[in-house]
């Protein structure tokens, strides 16, 4: 019969369905043949868990043949007329592979089908995979191909694409509130030295109960220097709040001075 795109495809997508989920179901009979050794070897007397555990194992094999008379079902009529297909190994590095029996792989390979490309020719699949075509696989890649980035999209690429979106766009959220909290018109924070030290100041709420704690020091310290150094702090904070909200620095000091009147 004559393959169609629809028909590879619709088949593939069963298929790559059904793969998935007999690697879950085998997955969990793995995690409780390993609790039905624990109980056996260390409870031996807890007969109910461990009945427990060989009807949830029985169960998941019957499941795995199930799931294995359907796959092959429809690899029956992969068969009768086969067409091109791409798979991706689930890993960091992994590779595009023209089929699930390459030499470099193992039977506990874990793989991504890529049905976006059952029935395309091999050159598409190839000009497509780029750098993780393999080469076993297709040994006639073009050696410019192999040394592009590879241009396939997968679920995984789609989801690290949104988690980067997701991120950055909190991280824009962060920034922006950051700027507009700032003591500055620039959105940038204030920095004092205080000795060897550096005060950082990020916030207007901050920058006004600086200048509140400089002003009680100003009226009540003995200490000239001690002082003039707040009188310095408190005129730049000030000039920075002034200019935030477009107003002259007195006035910006009268706002101030009122604030720490109320203060008490």
């Amino acid at each position: 019969m004559s393959v169609t795109k629809e028909f590879a495809v619709g088949i593939d997508t069963t298929l790559a369905e059904l793969h998935g989920k007999r690697w879950d179901v085998i997955d969990g009979k793995f995690a409780d043949v390993d609790s039905l050794e624990f109980y056996k070897k260390h409870y031996p007397k807890n007969v109910e868990s461990i009945a427990n555990y060989e009807k949830k194992i029985a169960s998941a094999q019957k499941i795995i043949v199930e799931i294995n008379t359907a796959i092959k079902s429809l690899d029956d009529i992969y068969d009768q007329d086969p067409w091109t297909r791409a798979f991706l190994v689930v890993n960091n590095n992994g590779h595009v592979h023209s089929s699930l029996n390459c030499s470099t792989c193992f039977d506990t390979t874990r793989y991504q089908w890529l049905v976006q490309y059952s029935n395309d020719d091999e050159k598409t699949i190839v000009e497509d995979a780029g750098e993780d075509a393999c080469t076993i696989c297709y040994p006639s890649a073009p050696a410019d191909v192999l040394n592009r980035a590879s241009r396939i999209v997968t679920a995984g690429k789609i989801a690290k694409a949104q988690a980067k979106a997701e991120r950055d766009a909190k991280k824009e959220t962060k920034i922006a509130k950051e700027k507009a909290n700032a003591p500055t018109a620039s959105g940038e924070f204030l920095y004092f030295k205080d000795g060897k030290y550096t005060e950082e100041i990020k916030t207007e709420r901050s920058a006004v109960s600086k200048w509140l704690d400089n002003q009680y020091w100003i009226l009540n310290s003995n200490n000239p220097e001690q002082q003039q150094s707040k009188k310095q702090a408190n005129y730049i904070i000030c000039e920075s709040l002034a200019g935030k909200y477009g107003i002259a620095v007195a006035e910006q000091e009268a706002i101030l001075k009122q604030k720490y009147a109320k203060r008490g």
